[in-house]
């Protein structure tokens, strides 16, 4: 269908053929013809949208001919859809290219408008109306002369438009469009005509969408026509807009919103005017046809226009608002009309834009505050006080404050808020304005969120805001103290350095009022002062847990002395100041169980008997005493604050609350509801004269205990601990949420008429606040969760598909909330505080009132008992459900009914999650058939309901109930729909029965439905057929869930439905365009396009991959998504964007990815959340493939859009990712191109938005101008042309503006820091951005912010660790980053500063010392400041009971002392570290090696304290007098205490004496004289503390509790070697539980860790061995004098089997198994070398009876090693060392040995000699590579053997003739002959050392002479028989062997070597080879041996022979070796004489 191009040219639309208005007739359905023109058009519309204004003028005409066709076509394919595709297209060809086409074509659209009768051919006119508006909207002002013409057309069709709601809001449009551009020409009469009609529908019409219409053409007529001339036509709007406000439709509210806030905004700025009017006409004229045949129905020439000055009124911005306040505030007026001021507050907001928003501010607050929330007729009512609350907080901190303002602008609304507003409280000055305790609630809440967004950017007013927070904490009243407490501890969490100086003043505070409380001073407010200075210590100290590092253990105990002595004296005054007192000192301990169990538990005893006290049993005289109102309402506070601080004990300190604690617990509760019992019962009348609070009745007490116990109860059921409770208490719970009459309605008289009349609509509509009872756990179609359910997803909302996220649908989610929370309600909730990166916290989870807590907590509270209960008991409580749904008693009260339906749907729902989430758990089930059943009867009531959140509801809970119920119960399901289906029509149950569906196959699942699956479709298809809008939409809601759910077994109902879906699409009768307007209505509420997009994307998910196939379903679905694009619902649009995106994952190349990338641009940055993040969603998909692709699609300004919208939502997870995702693909490639990103997004300013004054005139008439693409453009400007990429500079920044919030600019150095981390192995990229990215790390690390701060330090660290080693490219002696040492320093100053914190300080500190021992200054003199200030910390941690100081730092808790002072000695174990491989670092650390290794050591032995012992009240040392902040101070030592210990080692390494000294006995030199205690059996004192944490990390690696990680373990063994010295050790290491628990580690690591651990395992393992105290000691002996087996040496076995167990893991043939080794990589090897080395070290220290058989031990892994294959190449030739120094350890053993170990010792050797032999001799002509390596190997081996054991062999040892003969046999091999050559060469150097040695050399010279002159032998290797080569390879054996000899031997030897030289000479000179330089070589290195020898020898030569030599040497003399000729005589004289020279030196 679509006309496209190949995939490869990216889908480029084109254009389609003309329509075919023949084949159109011809297509035998209306369908067909429909599809075939909605097809034609998409093409036509995606061509048009493809082309440049040149392309749509040139087809213009095509345009108009084509379109001109469709007039004639059948109404019925002018739907909806072919009406948006017209539209669509004429505005693409008019809005690009010229207009030369545009009025005749509005011209026949207009005269076929006008032809025949305006009440016939509706649908055709219909068509019209509607295109006709599109071309007004896209270029009316080029038409402005017709535009009368049109309006006079369109007033006279809506005068005949009664009939169809669609086509009557389509004219509306059409004028409002008329209006948009051409508003200015149309005339005052016509105007008013156009108002009057749209006045009437707005206020009358029975169409939603009609009277939404209406208003949008009054809107437009405000925008561009004069008709607001004074402030009666403002009053006569404001009556219009209030009635559509008090509608039940959304769609009439937002745009009467619209509407009014564009009067107002024109209205408060407009003076004057310039327009140009019409004249009138006297007459029409009559049209004549032209003399060039022109149409006679032609409009008439325009008339002659006049220029007119109007005079408008002038409106205030401050009245403007007033104007919105005094609708707001005016008595009777609905709740649907506030939340329609409160829309048009937010649009007028968002016309005037932030620049003037944040210039009122002030004005804005003032109006809300005090004009609005404060107005007696808001405040005299708790509903409309709660609502009003929230709709001030939604418009100052979502709208204003999150929107509007930037960063900036916020500081000031802070200033504006203290200074104006919180300071003038309380009054100092007699005529000084107050703000009113609602003033003071809405001010401080809108500063926690400008508090919790600026972060610590507030920190330079935190003085100002803190002494606010101060003084309004003493308000009296109970609201302003729990907000103001709020707003505390969201300051404190970002300026946590205030904790310790707020909690002393609100204590002392408290103290002061307490006194005045005791005194006869006493006032009222004084106890109200009490509670909020009570409240606020205790919100204050709960912060201590969030941040411990500012904490202080000495105020908290303090405080917690002063609330047990305020229970203590509570009994000695009056009622009323002890019922002060008793909430004081329970509210405070209750912020100190948030701390947790760290402090609780020393204190846990004491709490428990002051619980049982506050909660005793109720004794007999309870029940008889006659005690009156006051005494109960005592009683009942009394026991609420106790279960309050209860309460908070289980939810923080959970792994306190043992069995009996829980016991214990318990019982005190079902003690309180025994006691809630006997009061229930008594009925007491309440005596108002004997009240304990003037606003809490005996009955609220009554509620607020119920709640506290049903909290409790909650808690421990959570913790696992609910043995003790009983069923009464689930039976309590049923009656509270479920039983008719158990309900106290506080409606007013009105709502209760109402309710008793049955006249009110919905429960959810209720306004007081309780809403006969209903939970507050439902929220429209979400569901707040349980507590149980957050564990499972910490989303505190379960939202559904339908909810939105715009401001309008915010607004009106208000609407459907009967009950409203607050904070005041149950203060505890500030403990349990979600902080979000926001500020907003969702206000559906603010805490409820206690009445309808209590039935919240009573749902929770039967969700989780019911199915811990037996079957009996389960079917008790639900046929007692049952029957309260169906008593008697609900008839008369049909809101109670409606309360009780909605939570027992709540309470199964709940249950039902829990026993589903909980399968594995026998003790929560339901599985009785009869539970299950009286459940489904429960809920097919519910089913059917009229309200549709109870009904949505409650088919969720059918398909959960079906997944654990079983098949047959589903199949009884399923059928039992079906049947009631087909029988029933009421929409409400069909729409119920049909979500119920698509709920059983979301939950069970497609497979288990597969059966009933052709029967739910069929169902669901016939019903979205319905057209009743409420069955068809939720019939199709529950086929996208079958689909979703069914997956590929959908796949043959798919063409079905396609079809339909594009049926049903087309049709005019599923869209609120329809002509009913009750359907119409009912469409506005429920869209059906959108939920037929959300079933299309359903559709793509089930047809996956195969949509590449299935061709019709893939045409029709990409007609539809492009179409659904075209739509002005947004929420349309976010389906078809989500359809898109899964279309591009299965058939990427049918669609066009340039497309969307072209489309979602225009959504990344709009106030829609919904949209914008569906496009930010689509966007990261798209990145995820290719990021380039993306930006060349998207175009460079994607750039710029995704950092704006970073901008205005820095905590957005979508856009992190978009810009990780690019980084991750390009942060290589483009690292440099990154940092100029970073350096933009740093250094970049954005306009702040300003309302521009307009003065409306003919001229100026055109659109506002787009600002967000200015901002986008002032990216782009900076831009540079070549990369693309953005610059820094003074040019970039807008007249103006702003930087970006420092939160994006936190993210862009974050992003910084990830390239830097990618680049770090090739930092060259990046050298030449070395200055940009020091000067980022500068400007952040001196930013005003911390958060910045922080970061640039961390990015100054990075820059140290990856540049700090590299030269400056133009000065190769210096570092690069020398030349910026001084910025450097200058960016570590900030940190210091007394504006700093801890944090930020510790980091600096760990980059002073990375800048040090970089090396970039090697020169100590040199280091400057950051030396200085390392060392002055330090001087500062040395000195006793002094504080830490870094610089300006000061004044610090002790827990961030803590992390300073360990921060401190990291940096300076770093540097010992450091200075191992860096010797200049040696110059730093040596002179403070005497204060730091005590420092080391403490810190030590306080982590090992703080880890290991039990907390022990006060008896704590100085490293943890913070015990309520352990955790944190753990943490802080558990980052540090590896580097450390590593640094001890090390510096035990290099000095082991003097640290040793300094370590154990405090002194700081070594005495001279002083001794090693080699022998001390005692442990140096920091021995143990040391080895326990090194024993504690290494135990802990691998589980949960980590304490190092897998990486760190060679460093912890390494650390353990250091100290395994007798000098630190002794023998303590070696006591028997110490030694076997080492042991049994030592194994698990061998068996477990990788090579890099068990390398320095086996070291450890050796010092143990070798340093073992039997060592030092005489061995036992038997009575025969062997040697015994004492415990020690039994322990030197079990460190040696270590060793051997290393071996035993890589060989398993050592193990007598018949595996291959592992592979044998460069560790392996290595380690394998190791570990034979520590073999043979650890055989010596053994007995030397038990030595004899460890070496046979040795001997058998090294015959292993020679029968394994893989270790020929790399084991052997590396171990061959170790088993030469065993073999000559076992030759000195020889001196111990008696005759008969003599013997054993050289029978091992004389074994290993035949064994290489024998090898030699069997595998002598194997010619693989392994035969070749064994045969190497044996030679070396035997080679070594000799060499080592030549000492104790017999001269006459017949191995003697095997060790020749395998030497000389090897030389026949080519392979062999340079290791022979090599083997024989040694054994002749060592033949004159012993006997042995002198006879196998003796045997082995003649052979090798006799070799030499073989003619079979072969030479070197790759010669072919080289004789020549053979003879020169012997005499290279045996010159060496001749320089070993002396005296009368050398000349033998030579008389034996020089003929063999010269026979190698005659063999070349014969194979005809020239080349005899190596002969000569060799002879000049004899002639070196020894002249005169030389001489004497050659003498004796035969005379051919002295001539061939003289030859070689002349030959030599030739070359410049130095030898010219011989002397003497030779014989003849006509022979030569030469003379010798006497040395032959060459």
């Amino acid at each position: 269908m679509a006309a496209y191009t190949a995939a490869s040219d990216f889908n480029v639309p084109v254009l389609p053929q003309p329509l075919d208005a023949a084949r159109l007739q011809d297509l035998s359905s209306l369908d067909k013809q429909h599809i075939y023109v909605f097809s034609w058009l998409s093409d036509l519309h995606r061509f048009l949208e493809s082309l440049d204004g040149a392309g749509a003028s040139a087809h213009q005409i095509f345009v108009k001919n084509e379109l001109a066709k469709l007039t004639p076509v059948s109404s019925a394919i002018l739907s909806r859809p072919i009406r948006i595709l017209v539209g669509k297209c004429y505005s693409e060809i008019f809005s690009k290219g010229d207009c030369k086409t545009l009025f005749d074509v509005i011209n026949d659209l207009l005269t076929a408008l006008n032809t025949g009768k305006a009440d016939k051919n509706i649908e055709s006119k219909f068509f019209l109306v509607h295109v006709i508006g599109d071309i007004f909207a896209c270029a009316g002002f080029d038409i402005k002369s017709m535009a009368a013409h049109a309006i006079l057309s369109l007033l006279r069709l809506i005068r005949y438009s009664n009939q169809n709601a669609g086509y009557r809001a389509s004219i509306f449009e059409a004028m409002s469009q008329v209006f948009s551009l051409c508003g200015s020409f149309i005339d005052e009469s016509m105007a008013r005509d156009v108002s009057k009609q749209a006045k009437s529908a707005a206020t009358g019409d029975k169409s939603v969408i009609v009277r939404a219409a209406a208003l949008n053409c009054f809107r437009e007529m405000f925008k561009t026509v004069n008709v607001l001339n004074n402030l009666s036509d403002l009053d006569s709007l404001r009556s219009i807009v209030t009635k559509a406000f008090d509608t039940p439709q959304a769609c009439v509210r937002n745009s009467a919103a619209l509407c009014w806030a564009s009067a107002l905004s024109v209205a408060s700025t407009l003076t004057t005017s310039v327009v140009e009017v019409q004249q009138k006409r006297s007459k029409r004229p009559t049209p004549q046809p032209g003399a060039d045949g022109e149409d006679a129905n032609a409009p008439p020439p325009p008339p002659e226009t006049v220029k007119k000055v109007v005079q408008n009124i002038t409106l205030p911005f401050e009245d403007a608002l007033k104007q919105l306040s005094s609708v707001y505030t005016k008595s009777g007026v609905s709740v649907r009309v506030r939340a329609g001021v409160i829309a048009t507050y937010c649009e007028f907001f968002l016309i005037y834009g932030s620049g003037e928003v944040e210039a009122r501010y002030f004005a804005i607050v003032q109006n809300l505050l005090d004009h609005l929330f404060s107005h007696p007729n808001i405040t005299n009512n708790r509903f409309r006080k709660l609502s009003a609350r929230r709709h001030v907080c939604f418009l100052l901190n979502e709208v204003v404050g999150q929107y509007l303002l930037g960063e900036q602008g916020r500081l000031n609304a802070v200033r504006i808020l203290v200074n104006d507003l919180l300071k003038n409280y309380p009054t100092v000055m007699k005529d000084q304005y107050e703000p009113s305790k609602y003033t003071l609630v809405a001010a401080v809440s809108a500063l926690k969120y400008l508090t919790e967004t600026l972060g610590s950017a507030i920190i330079p007013q935190q003085t100002m805001v803190r002494d606010s927070l101060l003084m309004v904490l003493q308000h009296p009243n109970y609201t302003v103290q729990v907000a103001t407490c709020s707003c505390i501890r969201s300051f404190l969490l970002q300026v946590p350095s205030q904790l310790i100086f707020m909690a002393n003043a609100i204590m002392e505070n408290l103290k002061r009022e307490l006194g005045v409380l005791r005194s006869r001073r006493m006032k009222p407010e004084v106890a109200g002062r009490c509670t909020g200075y009570a409240t606020g210590l205790a919100i204050v100290i709960g912060i201590s847990s969030l941040r411990p590092q500012y904490a202080s253990l000495d105020l908290t105990s303090r405080i917690f002395t002063m609330a047990t002595a305020l229970l203590k004296s509570s009994g000695n005054v009056d009622v009323l100041i002890s019922t002060t007192q008793i909430h004081a000192a329970w509210t405070i301990i209750s912020g100190l169980m948030s701390i947790g169990p760290s402090f609780v538990k020393l204190h846990l005893s004491q709490l428990l008997l002051l619980w049982k006290s506050a909660l005793p049993k109720p004794l007999s005289k309870d029940m008889v005493a006659d005690k009156n109102s006051l005494e109960y309402s005592f009683l009942l506070h009394v026991r609420e604050c106790a279960l309050s601080s209860i309460l908070t004990f289980l939810q923080f300190n959970t792994r306190l609350v043992t069995s009996d604690v829980s016991k214990r617990l318990g019982v005190m509760l079902l003690n309180t509801s025994a006691f809630l019992n006997l009061i229930t019962s008594r009925k007491i009348e309440e005596d108002p004269t004997l009240r304990l609070s003037q606003t809490l009745h005996l009955t609220d007490y009554q509620v607020m205990v119920r709640r506290r116990v049903f909290q409790c109860h909650i808690a421990l059921i959570s913790g696992h601990n609910s043995d003790g409770l009983q069923a009464d208490v689930l039976t309590t719970a049923v009656s509270i949420f479920a039983e008719p009459e158990n309900f106290t309605p506080p409606a007013p008289l009105s709502l209760s008429i109402a309710i008793s009349a049955g006249t009110l609509d919905s429960i959810w509509e209720m306004t007081d606040n309780y809403a006969c009872g209903v939970s507050s756990m439902m929220q429209a179609f979400n569901l707040l969760k349980f507590e149980f359910e957050k564990k499972q997803n910490p989303e505190l909302i379960s939202k559904d598909w339908l909810t939105t996220e715009s401001f309008q649908s915010r607004i009106e989610q208000m609407l459907v909330e009967p009950v409203l929370g607050a904070v005041e309600h149950d203060y505890l909730s500030l403990f349990q505080q979600v902080e979000t990166e926001s500020g907003i916290v969702p206000w559906q989870t603010l805490p409820k009132s206690p009445q309808t807590a209590v039935v919240d907590y009573a749902i929770e509270l039967f969700a989780l008992l019911l199915p811990l209960q037996t079957d009996r008991i389960q079917r008790s409580i639900l046929e007692q459900v049952a029957s309260y749904m169906t008593a008697s008693g609900m008839q008369r009260d049909l809101g109670r009914k409606a309360a009780v339906t909605a939570n027992i749907a709540i309470a199964l729902s709940a249950t039902i999650k829990l026993v589903s989430a909980e399968k594995n758990n026998n003790h929560i089930q339901l599985h009785d058939e009869a539970v299950l059943s009286m459940i489904s009867e429960i809920l097919r009531a519910i089913v059917v309901k009229d309200d549709p959140y109870v009904r949505f509801l409650g088919a969720d809970t059918v398909g959960r109930v079906c997944a654990i119920a079983g098949q047959n119960f589903m199949s009884k399901q399923v059928q039992y729909g079906v049947d009631e289906i087909f029988q029933n029509r009421d929409p409400h149950v069909r729409a119920g029965l049909a979500l119920s569906f698509g709920s059983i196959n979301r939950h069970v699942g497609g497979m288990a439905t597969g059966s009933h699956l052709k029967t739910i479709a069929e169902t669901l298809m016939s019903l979205s057929n319905d057209p009743h809008p409420v069955v068809h939409f939720w019939a199709l809601k529950a086929l996208a869930s079958t689909m979703e759910s069914t997956g590929l077994s959908f796949t043959s109902y798919s063409s079905k439905v396609t079809s339909m879906l594009c049926k049903l699409y087309l049709s005019d009768k599923h869209n609120q365009e329809c002509s009913s307007a009750l359907s119409s209505n009912l469409e506005a509420e429920y869209s059906t396009p959108r939920v037929i997009a959300h079933c299309l994307d359903a559709l793509i998910g089930v047809l996956g991959p195969d949509l590449q196939e299935y061709t019709e379903n893939r045409d029709l679905t990409s007609l539809l998504i492009q179409q659904m694009f075209l739509e002005s619902d947004p929420l349309v649009v976010v389906e078809a964007i989500k359809c898109y995106q899964h279309s591009i994952l299965f058939a990427p190349q049918y669609f066009d990815t340039q497309y969307l990338c072209l489309v979602l641009t225009r959504y990344i940055n709009i106030p829609i959340k919904d949209l914008r993040d569906a496009a930010i969603d689509a966007y990261y998909q798209l990145a995820r493939n290719n990021v380039n692709s993306l930006f060349k699609y998207a175009g460079r300004n994607l750039e710029g859009h995704l950092w704006l919208a970073m901008d205005l939502t820095p905590w957005h997870e979508g856009l992190r990712q978009i810009v990780q995702t690019w980084i991750s693909q390009t942060g290589v490639n483009e690292a440099r191109l990154w940092v100029m990103r970073c350096q933009a997004v740093m250094t970049k300013t954005i306009p702040r938005k300003k309302r521009e004054t307009k003065v409306l005139s003919s001229i100026n008439g055109g659109p506002d101008p787009d600002l967000g693409d200015e901002e986008v453009a002032s990216f782009a400007a900076s831009e540079d042309g070549n990369t693309g990429v953005k610059m820094s500079g003074s040019d970039d920044t807008v007249a103006g503006g702003e930087p970006l919030k420092w939160q994006t600019r936190i993210f862009a150095l974050t992003c910084l820091r990830e390239v830097l981390d990618m680049n770090k192995n090739t930092p060259n990229n990046l050298v030449p951005r070395i200055a940009e990215i020091v000067r980022l790390s500068f400007s952040a690390s001196t930013s005003n912010v911390l958060n910045m701060r922080l970061v640039g330090v961390k990015l100054l660290d990075d820059i140290l660790s990856i540049f700090g080693q590299l030269p400056d490219p133009e000065f190769a002696d210096s570092t690069l980053l020398e030349q910026f040492q001084a910025q450097i320093a200058s960016a570590l100053t900030p940190a210091f500063a007394s504006d700093s914190s801890p944090e930020l300080a510790a980091e600096a500190v760990n980059v002073c010392g990375d800048f040090i021992a970089s090396g970039i200054v090697k020169d100590v003199t040199r280091m400057g400041r950051i030396l200085k200030l390392l060392t002055s910390a330090l001087e500062s941690c040395a000195a006793e009971g002094a504080e830490i100081v870094l610089g300006d730092l000061k004044s610090l808790s002790l827990n961030s002392q803590i992390m300073l002072k360990l921060a401190i000695l990291t940096a300076w174990a770093e540097l010992q570290i450091a200075s191992v491989d860096k010797k200049f670092v040696l110059d730093v650390i040596e002179p403070q090696v005497n204060i730091l290794a005590p420092l080391w050591l403490n810190a030590l032995k306080d982590f090992a304290q703080l880890r290991f012992e039990p907390d022990t009240g006060n008896d704590m040392t100085s490293f943890s007098e913070s015990t309520g902040a352990k955790d944190n101070v753990l943490e802080c030592y558990e980052q540090s205490w590896l580097k450390i210990v590593e640094a001890l080692s090390t510096l035990i390494e290099r000095e082991p004496d003097l640290i040793i000294s300094i370590l154990d006995a405090g002194k700081s030199t070594l005495a001279s004289g002083v001794e090693k205690n080699e022998t001390n059996d005692d442990a140096a004192a920091f021995f143990f503390v040391i080895f326990g944490i090194c024993f504690e990390g290494l135990l802990k690696a691998p589980g949960d509790d980590v304490l190092a990680s897998r990486k760190d373990m060679p460093v912890i063994l390494r650390s353990m070697k250091s100290i395994m010295r007798p000098a630190i050790c002794g023998a303590s290491m070696y006591d028997g539980n110490i030694f076997t628990e080492s042991v049994d580690l030592f194994d698990r690591i061998i068996l477990s860790e990788s090579y890099e651990c068990q390398g320095p395992l086996v070291d450890v393992l050796c010092s143990m061995c070798v340093n073992h105290p039997a060592t030092k000691r005489q061995y036992d002996v038997d009575i025969n004098g062997n040697d015994t087996m004492s415990e020690g040496t039994s322990q030197m076995f079990e460190l040696l089997r270590g060793v051997m167990s290393v071996l035993t893991q890589m060989f398993p043939a050592l193990g007598d198994q018949a595996e291959s080794p592992k592979i044998l990589t460069t560790e392996a090897v290595s380690l394998t070398k190791h570990a034979m080395d520590a073999l043979k070290d650890m055989i010596e220290v053994f007995p030397f009876g038990i030595r004899l058989d460890l070496y046979a031990i040795y001997f058998h892994i090294f015959e292993t090693f020679m029968d394994t294959p893989e270790c020929q190449a790399a084991v052997i030739p590396v171990v061959l060392p170790s088993l030469r120094g065993t073999l000559a350890n076992m030759i000195v053993s020889c001196k111990e040995a008696d005759s008969e170990a003599y013997i054993q010792i050289i029978q091992e050797v004389r074994s290993l000699m035949a064994l290489f032999t024998t090898t030699l001799e069997r595998n002598s002509q194997t010619r693989s590579e392994y035969g070749i390596g064994l045969r190497k190997n044996c030679l070396l081996s035997l080679v070594v053997v000799v060499a080592t054991c030549e000492s104790i062999l017999a001269a006459n040892d017949p191995l003697i003739e095997d060790c020749c003969a395998v030497v000389i046999d090897s030389f026949n091999d080519p392979e062999l002959v340079s290791v022979a050559a090599k083997c024989a060469r040694s054994l002749l150097i060592t033949s004159n050392r012993s006997s042995f040695s002198q006879i196998l050399g003796r045997r082995l010279l003649p052979q090798l002479v006799a070799l030499s002159s073989r003619d079979d032998m072969v030479g070197a290797p790759g010669s072919e028989n080289d004789v020549a080569a053979m003879a020169v390879t012997v005499c290279d054996i045996l010159i060496p062997f001749i320089k070993t000899l002396d005296g009368d031997r050398v000349a033998p030897a030579m008389a034996i070597c020089i003929p063999i030289v010269l026979y190698a000479v005659k063999a070349s000179q014969d194979e005809g080879s020239g080349d005899v330089s190596a002969q000569r070589r060799q002879l000049i290195d004899i002639a070196n041996v020894d002249n005169l020898s030389f001489r004497t020898v050659i003498s004796a030569l035969s005379i051919a022979q002295r001539s061939q030599l003289d030859k070689v040497l002349k030959g030599a003399a030739t070359g410049g070796n130095g030898v010219s000729g011989f002397g003497g005589t030779a014989g003849n004289g006509d022979v030569p004489s030469i003379q010798l020279r006497t040395d032959f030196a060459v």
